[in-house]
């Protein structure tokens, strides 16, 4: 049974009320993994996730004879693990109720973790980000093909799977000829999907750019990592709400001057010098 044919048998399984603490979450079966979202458009996908499950909640609280689309969940040697509607989950934990209405299927782990990356690719109310999409595909096609040592099996094609993950055939086509040249043990572990542990397709298609150096750079300047993704997330939220890329263009050139002016001047190197201290502020 292919991938396909059993996310369409899930989907119409017996729908059973179970109770919310039976369900469990699982961080491999959730594709919506915001690290593959640029920084700047973090807060943006974060606030939008907010308003979805606000959406769902006030349905719950409308009646307590609503019910929301039943979840789809994997039965996993007894454990009950959400494959889809997460925030549907969320919704109903809000809204202090006891039973969910679920679909469960048994499953092994494997399958589970990319039925959840097709199902989530296609007719959502809430769609996916792009490089969401994208790193969906490549697990999906990395694990079909094993990885990249075979062909693609009978009944898929470069344009039936570009289709299933709104992903282009072009890069379908990339993703494939990239394949067999990857190596997991090539890669830091932070850098690996944490469900099919295969390298994300942003850090393989960005090869080069650092992704591949995460090792060192998670130790000793993990602190400096960490405040360089708030500041980057907080620099993207403000340009979102720039009237135009030429004012974002604008200000950055003007943040750069500064920059050069201050380096080349000496009492600002003599005043770091003296005054050397870590920023710890967060209100930029």
């Amino acid at each position: 049974m292919t991938i396909e044919q059993a996310l369409q048998r899930l989907q119409v399984a017996k729908v059973r009320h179970v109770p919310l603490t039976e369900l469990k979450t699982d961080e491999a079966l959730q594709p919506r993994d915001p690290r593959m979202v640029p920084y700047r458009e973090k807060d943006r996908i974060k606030n939008r996730s907010e308003e979805r499950i606000g959406g769902l909640l006030l349905a719950l609280k409308a009646s307590r004879d609503v019910q929301l689309e039943p979840l789809l969940a994997a039965d996993i040697d007894g454990q009950l693990l959400v494959v889809d509607g997460h925030h549907r989950l969320v919704a109903y934990q809000r809204a202090k109720r006891e039973t969910i209405p679920v679909r469960v299927m048994p499953m092994d782990h494997q399958r589970a973790v990319l039925i959840s990356k097709l199902v989530n690719c296609s007719g959502r109310a809430l769609e996916m980000h792009p490089e969401q999409q994208r790193d969906a595909a490549w697990q999906y096609l990395a694990a079909i093909t094993e990885p990249g040592t075979a062909k693609l099996p009978k009944g898929e094609s470069r344009r039936s799977v570009s289709g299933r993950f709104g992903v282009s055939v072009g890069t379908i086509h990339r993703m494939l000829h990239k394949l067999p040249d990857v190596n997991p043990k090539d890669w830091h572990p932070d850098a690996l999907d944490p469900g099919t542990n295969f390298p994300r397709w942003r850090y393989v298609r960005d090869a080069g750019a650092g992704w591949q150096d995460m090792r060192e750079k998670m130790t000793a300047e993990q602190h400096i990592q960490h405040e360089a993704e708030k500041l980057a997330r907080k620099i993207g939220a403000l340009m979102d709400k720039a009237s135009s890329q030429e004012v974002v263009r604008f200000a950055m050139t003007i943040l750069e001057v500064e920059r050069k002016l201050e380096a080349a001047n000496q009492d600002t190197r003599d005043f770091v010098e003296e005054t050397a201290e870590t920023y710890e502020n967060d209100d930029f």
